[in-house]
């Protein structure tokens, strides 16, 4: 299942990488995201938690950077379990952030998800359906985050 949109921040394309390369506040803005460990050399571990429906579930996450060209574009590949669950989530993900103008970024970002097991047949589209949930709101999260630093700098 493909997941993809784009968002603009007024803030220049190198704050934005040096935002988004930043792990703890980046992981501020994921919906979800309760905890966050950089083990090294763009190798992640984290834990989030979804809610879909009448449903909490928690996840382990391993994500790997597979690839970047500073300050235009990052590749990652996300392989996560449910804890309550069996069955597993990967994600193939690229975002791309492009010039606008001198103050202002455009970010999109493009998904590539697969679910396995009894969590791929809880059904795709709840899954599309909150995956594109939390895309809003991480665009939103990224937003006010980097605009209110932008003006804060003056």
């Amino acid at each position: 299942m493909i997941i993809e949109n784009k968002f603009e921040v007024i803030a220049k394309q190198e704050d934005v990488w040096a935002f988004l390369m930043d792990t703890q506040t980046l992981a501020g803005c994921l919906p979800g995201c309760e905890e966050v460990n950089d083990l090294g050399d763009g190798v992640y571990q984290a834990v989030a938690v979804v809610k879909i429906a009448f449903m909490k579930l928690k996840f382990n996450l391993n994500v790997q950077i597979t690839d970047m060209n500073p300050p235009q574009e990052l590749l990652s590949e996300v392989d996560g379990k449910p804890m309550s669950l069996v069955g597993q989530l990967k994600v193939k993900a690229r975002m791309n952030l492009n010039r606008v103008e001198e103050a202002a970024t455009e970010i999109h970002y493009h998904m590539d998800m697969s679910l396995t097991g009894k969590l791929g047949s809880l059904g795709q589209s709840a899954f599309r359906s909150k995956a594109t949930e939390m895309g809003t709101e991480f665009a939103e999260n990224i937003r006010k985050s980097l605009e209110l630093s932008s003006s804060a700098k003056g």
